[in-house]
């Protein structure tokens, strides 16, 4: 019977942690700072590289122009037709081949394994975050921390962890840094190393009382002092 129960909590732990970073809950819930981080990064990109750098890196600009009709499609839902585009636009697939290492194919990979996540083809996925390079905070943290999330979903709790350990604590903002340690917490409780998880979650109360994930750490602090 003890047996049983270990199991079953060992069971709803697992549960929360892919329930936190299912593919669908995430986008249903950030997508709007997904879309604003994305649109943030053309809008600095175009106010901080002069006149001379267009000239001289024509494909840059080209890259810009090219993916805004598919990301147009994304943000309206229309997810298959950014993705594949159709006969009046390059859809995000072309672009990310065809701009690898530009700005727009940043952005078509990051769209690209958004896709992939939706389709739960997480190592393509995976895949699609490694040709992203953004510096923003919000949107580079993510990238990293969206990488853990396919971890999980495959079952690498290991990996998951230390990816959204990085995430965390790549660029400290009040909205990435206590998301992603809580997700590392609960990545450290299916892999029964509490005292990791112990000091994700004390992190996110003493750095992070006025967080959103600080509402309720106290019980997950409580549960892996058990």
């Amino acid at each position: 019977m003890a047996k049983s129960k270990k199991q079953t909590k060992a069971q709803a732990k697992t549960d929360e942690l892919e329930q936190l970073t299912s593919t669908e809950s995430f986008i249903d819930q950030y997508k709007k700072p997904l879309a604003i981080g994305v649109g943030a990064i053309v809008v600095i990109i175009l106010g901080i590289i002069g006149y001379q750098k267009f000239i001289s890196e024509p494909h840059e600009l080209e890259s810009r122009e090219a993916y805004w009709p598919a990301y147009y499609e994304f943000e309206q839902d229309s997810l298959g037709l950014a993705i594949s585009g159709s006969e009046d636009f390059d859809g995000m697939e072309e672009i990310a081949d065809e701009y690898s290492g530009t700005s727009g194919g940043n952005i078509a990979n990051y769209t690209m394994a958004l896709a992939a996540m939706d389709q739960g083809a997480f190592e393509d996925a995976i895949d699609y975050f490694d040709e992203c390079d953004f510096e923003d905070i919000i949107v580079g943290s993510m990238v990293i921390g969206l990488k853990g999330d396919c971890y999980v979903e495959l079952d690498d709790y290991s990996t998951a962890a230390g990816l959204f350990e990085e995430a965390a604590s790549r660029e400290v903002n009040e909205f990435t840094s206590p998301m992603y340690l809580m997700k590392a917490g609960l990545a450290y409780e299916a892999l029964e190393q509490n005292d990791d998880a112990l000091a994700a979650y004390e992190k996110i109360k003493k750095d992070w009382s006025k967080s959103e994930e600080a509402l309720e750490v106290d019980k997950y602090i409580a549960r892996v002092k058990n």
